[in-house]
């Protein structure tokens, strides 16, 4: 199992680790419920680490500059971000100076050069998946994480390790989870939101309770709550999973995925024998009469057919029809084809052979 080392530094102030918000936040007019992101943004603007750019607009697919995130991850830190009040003392200019300074003397954010800070310029997703492993010291349990998404050469060689770290220490759940990852792409208002929210909430763990018959993994295997977590099933030969008994903690799972609720979850399932049925027939011996002249009947005799069922198992079987019926007068010359259909457990399976019939 990955495992995250805890975040143990920065002035003895980490984010406030399973916080439940107190109050709801503003109803922003561009945050409708159905945002993928809603709860997030609203935990943030509730705890004063994101704020809208107005009263009822917060902008969540607006770019990140540089100098947003310093002041938000100080908040979120805890870190002091006001301007000081020293009247002997001239005042740092910008909103972000003192959270970009700080931030910079903790080796946390860097400058985009030695004497340029950039404030106005955007935070890709590989720069605060660097920084996100910098702050909380995510161990790297897994190097080659970050090559799960397709995209993973475009990925900054100063980078990788910082999207693995946030990889094994699941802090991307639900927010760079598709194919690729797009590491130079600029990051949204709405996403560094569902980052602290992500970092915000306690991670579960996922157990695979003890079965006969098959066997079950989940991924992930610990996950925070709101993660889908989807189920591989695999029953031994000739079992099937039985309905209704795909479980997590007593309560049932349709399908074979489940959202991760806020405790340890264990997943149990019962297997059982699956039913045998019809897979197929042949004729493992035909008739011994074979040719025939214009006018003679269709005789069957020595027609051995033979059913093959789903358990790998088979038989020849007797009470199968043809099409001609046997006894049926061949009154055209050429090849006949004849069909034997075999019915059981409501599934037909049919099989063919000819025969000549000659000119009289």
């Amino acid at each position: 199992m990955k495992t995250k080392r805890v975040f143990a530094v920065i002035l003895a102030a980490t984010m406030a680790l399973m916080l439940e918000t107190a109050a709801s936040a503003a109803d922003f007019t561009d945050v409708p419920e159905s945002h993928p992101y809603k709860a997030a943004i609203d935990f943030c603007q509730t705890e004063g680490f994101v704020k809208g750019t107005s009263a009822a607009i917060f902008g969540p697919d607006a770019k990140l500059t540089r100098a947003q995130l310093a002041v938000i991850w100080c908040r979120t830190l805890n870190i002091k971000d006001d301007n000081h009040s020293f009247s002997d003392i001239t005042r740092l200019k910008n909103y972000f100076d003192s959270s970009a300074i700080v931030l910079r003397n903790l080796g946390i954010l860097n400058g985009t050069s030695t004497t340029r800070f950039s404030p106005e310029g955007f935070v890709t997703r590989e720069q605060l998946a660097l920084l996100t492993m910098r702050t909380y010291q995510l161990g790297v349990a897994d190097e080659d994480a970050y090559k799960q998404y397709a995209d993973f050469a475009s990925i900054s060689d100063w980078a990788r390790d910082g999207i693995s770290a946030c990889i094994n220490a699941d802090v991307l759940e639900g927010l760079y989870d598709g194919q690729n990852f797009k590491p130079q792409e600029p990051v949204t208002r709405a996403e560094i939101c569902k980052l602290i929210y992500n970092l915000s909430l306690p991670a579960y763990d996922v157990t695979i309770g003890t079965l006969t018959g098959g066997t079950i993994t989940a991924s992930p295997m610990r996950a925070r709550p709101g993660t889908r977590i989807t189920l591989t099933i695999t029953p031994d030969a000739g079992k099937q999973l039985k309905a209704g008994t795909l479980k997590y903690n007593d309560v049932v799972i349709s399908g074979t995925t489940f959202t991760m609720p806020a405790e340890d979850v264990t997943v149990t399932a019962e297997f059982e024998d699956k039913p045998v049925t019809l897979e197929s027939i042949s004729i493992t011996s035909e008739p011994a009469k074979t040719t025939y002249t214009v006018g003679q009947a269709l005789d069957l005799s020595g027609l051995v057919v033979t059913a093959a069922y789903s358990d790998d198992t088979s038989h020849a079987v007797t009470e199968y029809t043809t099409t001609p019926e046997e006894g049926s007068t061949l009154d055209t010359a050429g090849a006949v084809t004849v069909t034997v259909s075999y019915t059981e457990g409501g599934v037909t399976k049919t099989a063919t052979f000819d025969v000549q019939v000659n000119a009289a």
